[in-house]
């Protein structure tokens, strides 16, 4: 079975829901106030069983110009439309409107139906289908079929079904092997039972137990049952007008215009699009033009910001983001609608290109280019321009799938076209872009580059302070990357340090004339060393020097300001353990005589030494570890 649903659409009192009750023996008009007014206020749902053994599910939406909003809501999900036209009044402003509406909603199937037909004057029926010719010239109901019917007498109503069939036969969902997601259009609480809601299942199928995600708040339920047509179910497909009896979920967590999705959506405050001026709209949409954005179920107020020009004017499309006030959860492909702020009449819509952009710069060249190919580029191109503006390095097969809303199998064979063309590279289970890995590489290199060019003297750069250069990265594509590139011999890890292939020490005439100076500074006092601004003094090169001896660790650093070479610090080991084998034990006096230093810095070493337990302490004496004692090469830097 297709899973269809037919909506209604036309103007107040044109007896969409008369023609309904004939149609189906359902009565949409429920509550109270919509009997006693005689007109739709919220949504009503019916459903219609044809004799091909369809069950179509039925949305009836109010026509009254104040009640626009509920019939934008139940316009998503909708497959085919019924065109209700009283033929004693014609086209009327909400006819119109309600038209617009659905062909900026992208509907293609439509049934065009005069009511009221008995009785009708034959010259002003002629007019009707006259005006219906000429306001629809060029859109999609051009073709649409014309029924005569009169609900109340039965007149045409076998006809209508005749043609319904004719039109469900033709009609094609492609979402069905998509993760599932429904627009909550209502939500209720039933006593013994919890939170129910209601919708159109627009992707994907859904089972009893299933986890879904609210969405934007990101609360978890679970389905504890599903009613189709008030018939409990254990499975609901794509195009099901379904009752959703949910777990774990509060009626104040939920509510229309949420979406319940079994994908991993991304809430956001901003879409791009391509938008539609309608033609007839009373101004262009220019720059912070403030709007109704009506997507799926739910209204939110957003701010208009053109790109690549400065207004969109009426009868033209062009590209925009829309700044909301308030966060939605919607895929790209999602249609919407656009009313003007104050007075509230629809201006336009259009189709989300980019349901999680970045703020943009109105003229960007780059953006204009991506937002077109978004647009109207072939499915590689697309999926290429997605994988390589993702501010994650890594894609699955599944994020490409839900981002196209296609088919796996399609997505497989995509995938293979492109590691053939070398558009894309595989890590395990996930993909990359080539022309991103590209970028990523290149940045690399510079910084490695760099850093060899202004620390010439150093082996390498530290992995840990290159892999921070790249913190927004998850830590396992990364290393991944790194690793690419340490097979391709671009790059060497050596333990922590990482340095371009070929890369060597390399000292300047200057710098290995100011190391020289350094070291015979040091050694005219090994074991009294002079304090660092009394070695470097102002000069620039020696600084630079001294600096990158300590990160090379030729210093040992015995107090905040006493740092000793490490060869003169081994040398004090290797005198201390020669005297220690001959003697036993050494005071301070004498471990100072055997150093030819001052007590302070022979008092230093040997507290030092006390503390990596090399030698102990005992009263005026120290006496040195057996072990270290017969092999002191264990205790040397």
């Amino acid at each position: 079975m297709k899973n269809v649903v037919l909506g209604t659409a036309g103007h107040i009192d044109h007896g969409k829901t008369t023609l309904i009750k004939a149609l189906t023996g359902i009565e949409t008009d429920t509550s109270r106030e919509e009997r006693q007014r005689g007109l739709s206020i919220n949504l009503g749902f019916a459903y219609l069983d044809l004799d091909n053994g369809e069950r179509v599910g039925i949305v009836d939406v109010p026509g009254h110009e104040k009640f626009i909003k509920n019939m934008l809501a139940g316009a998503a999900g909708i497959d085919l439309v019924m065109l209700v036209i009283d033929v004693n009044e014609g086209i009327m402003p909400q006819t119109k409107e309600h038209v617009a509406v659905l062909n900026l909603l992208g509907i293609e199937n439509f049934i065009i139906v005069l009511t009221k037909i008995l009785d009708a004057d034959e010259d002003l029926k002629l007019l009707v289908y006259e005006d219906i010719k000429e306001q629809f010239a060029g859109t999609k109901l051009a073709d649409a079929p014309i029924i005569e019917t009169d609900a109340i007498a039965g007149m045409g109503i076998d006809q209508l079904k005749e043609t319904l069939n004719e039109k469900i036969e033709l009609i094609q969902r492609e979402s069905e092997n998509l993760p599932a997601r429904l627009n909550v259009d209502r939500a209720f609480s039933v006593k013994g039972f919890g939170t129910v809601v209601t919708g159109t299942l627009i992707d994907g199928s859904l089972r009893v137990g299933d986890e879904m995600t609210i969405y934007p708040s990101g609360v978890k339920t679970r389905v504890r049952t599903i009613q189709i047509h008030e018939e409990d179910q254990e499975m609901a497909h794509a195009g099901n007008r379904t009752a959703l009896n949910l777990t774990k979920v509060d009626l104040n967590q939920i509510g229309r215009g949420d979406v319940l999705s079994a994908a991993s959506l991304e809430a956001s405050y901003m879409i791009d699009a391509k938008v539609m001026c309608l033609k007839d709209a009373n101004q262009p949409m220019e720059l912070w033009d403030r709007v109704h954005v009506h997507i799926g179920t739910r209204e939110v107020v957003g701010r208009l910001v053109p790109l690549g020009v400065e207004k969109i004017q009426p009868g033209t499309t062009g590209f925009m983001q829309i700044r909301l006030e308030e966060q939605i959860a919607v895929k790209k492909g999602d249609r919407f609608i656009l009313r003007n702020f104050s007075p509230v009449v629809t201006i336009g819509g259009g189709e989300v290109l980019d349901a999680t952009p970045r703020k943009h710069k109105r003229y960007n060249q780059e953006v204009i280019e991506s937002l077109e190919v978004m647009e109207s580029g072939s499915t590689v191109d697309i999926l290429l321009d997605f994988m390589s503006n993702r501010s994650a390095g890594f894609t699955s097969a599944k994020e490409m799938s839900e981002y196209l809303g296609e088919d796996m199998k399609l997505i497989e064979s995509y995938v293979e076209e492109m590691l053939t063309n070398n558009q894309l590279m595989k890590f395990g289970q996930f993909y990359m872009a080539t022309s991103l890995f590209d970028t990523l590489s290149e940045q690399m290199i510079r910084i490695l580059s760099d850093y060899h060019k202004t620390n010439n003297m150093e082996a390498g750069m530290s992995l840990e302070e290159f892999r921070s250069r790249f913190s927004k990265m998850a830590p396992k594509e990364l290393n991944a990357i790194i690793q690419t590139l340490v097979d391709s011999e671009t790059f060497v890890i050596e333990g922590e340090l990482i340095r371009m292939q070929g890369h060597s020490i390399a000292i300047s005439p200057a710098q290995a004339k100011a190391r020289q100076e350094i070291e015979e500074q040091l050694a005219e006092n090994p074991f009294a060393p002079p304090l660092f601004e009394e070695v470097v003094g102002k000069d620039k090169t020696k600084r630079e020097v001294y600096m990158q001896m300590r990160k090379s660790n030729e210093f040992y650093r015995l107090d905040k300001q006493v740092e000793l070479h490490v060869s003169y610090y081994n040398e004090a080991l290797r005198r201390l353990a020669a005297f220690c084998q001959e003697h036993g034990e050494i005071a301070l006096a004498d471990f100072r005589n055997l150093l030819g230093t001052s007590r302070k810095y022979a008092l230093l070493l040997l507290d030092d030494f006390d503390k990596r337990g090399i030698t102990q302490r005992i009263e005026d004496s120290r006496i040195m570890d057996p072990k270290y004692l017969d092999n002191i090469e264990e205790a040397l830097l």
